[in-house]
């Protein structure tokens, strides 16, 4: 028996592309802060 607990549509455009976004500028903003320690770390070494 079907029991599906909602139809199943795709997310609206624009609330994919802000999900991208998102993910995107979290990931470029972490990795610029690992290469800021990496640079503070290496001129104290």
């Amino acid at each position: 028996m079907g029991t599906t607990s909602a139809p199943r549509h795709p997310a609206p455009l624009w609330r994919r592309l802000v999900w991208f976004a998102s993910l995107w500028a979290g990931s470029v903003l972490s990795l610029g802060v690992v290469a800021g320690i990496l640079k503070m770390w290496l001129k104290a070494g």
